[in-house]
Parts: C-alpha cells; structure tokens; sequence
C-alpha cells in the first residue's frame, strides 16, 4: 500500500522528527553534531525554511521547522540524504541511516507552538542525558536563555508570544520552562 503524500501549506511549522534505524545512534561526538548543524544550515538557506526551537538527541533529531514555499520533505531529505552520506563514509556499515521518513506534525497553534518549544528543550532531561536543560549543549534552549543564536536558529515567533518587549519575552520563557518542570 502506498504511502499518503503529506499536506503542504506554505508557511506552515512542523514538529519533526528523524530517528536512527533501529534507535541506533546517529551521532557519535560533537563533530556529528557539528556537521549535521552545517548540513541543516545549509538546507534552510536553500529552501527558505525557518528553524524555532532543535534538540539533537544521540539517535534522533527534534526540530520546530517553518516552511516557505518548498514543502518540508524537500528540506527533510536534503538533510537526511547529506547526513547519511556524509556519516556511512566514516562508519563500517551499509544500509539506512534513518529508520524511515521523518515523522512530522503540523503545529496548529500559537500555544501548541510554546508547548512544543518545551518539550523540545526538556528533552535531554527527560531522557536522563542531562539534569537540566541549560546543562545540555545541543539544543536551543541556551540560545532562548541568552536571546541569540546561530544565524540559521530564529526565535523571535516564539519570544514574541512570550511577551512584548526582549526582557518580556525572557521572562515569559523562564516561567514556561519553569511549568514544565512543574509538571514533571
């Protein structure tokens, strides 16, 4: 049975999601995620996407990701295909890199939004890998706390609905985060 074509809408945001064949690692020190940042920079730049929120895991990927008007597989591909190609040349295996296509839901709400935001920054502390958020490097959150980041990271939606002004939305982001661990 064939696979359902996923809906495009231009300017819609995702939560995606690319997992490692068999939850196997994908990444494999600071390198990996270094490469996979250029990688995904890269993509971006190409498909005029908008990054809001990452956290990249050992064997998986979590991004809150914008579209413009290249649908998200085409972004989700190139970074798939360029990662896997650049990692099978360094490790002794064949076969896929990623378990399947990338899953993707599309965020409907400002508040789903915020929510996601959350979830994608407490993910290394709910895996066990960090005991806070601040404490693990490979995601935005620092970027959220410090209200800069690599170019390609974009955080005024999110911080905009945090409050008015850049002191507002800090504060905003520091009481959301604060709920979550509130409900943990």
């Amino acid at each position: 049975m064939p696979r359902r074509p996923r809906v495009h809408a231009p300017g819609a945001l995702y939560h995606a999601v690319l997992r490692g064949n068999h939850r196997e690692a994908i990444f494999h020190g600071g390198a990996d995620f270094l490469a996979f940042e250029e990688i995904l920079a890269a993509a971006l730049a190409r498909h005029g996407a908008r990054l809001h929120a990452y956290c990249w895991m050992t064997n998986h990927v979590h991004l809150a990701i914008q579209v413009d008007s290249a649908p998200l597989g085409r972004v989700m591909q190139l970074v798939a295909s360029r990662y896997a190609r650049r990692k099978q040349r360094h490790i002794p295996t064949t076969g896929h890199l990623f378990e399947r296509r990338y899953l993707a839901r599309l965020v409907d709400s400002d508040r789903y939004l915020l929510a996601l935001v959350r979830y994608i920054h407490l993910n290394p502390v709910r895996a066990g890998i960090a005991r806070t958020a601040e404490r693990y490097r490979w995601s935005s959150h620092r970027a959220y706390l410090s209200q800069s980041g690599p170019p390609w990271l974009t955080l005024e939606l999110a911080m905009s609905l945090l409050g008015r002004t850049a002191h507002q939305g800090l504060d905003g982001y520091l009481r959301l985060m604060g709920e979550a661990a509130d409900e943990d």
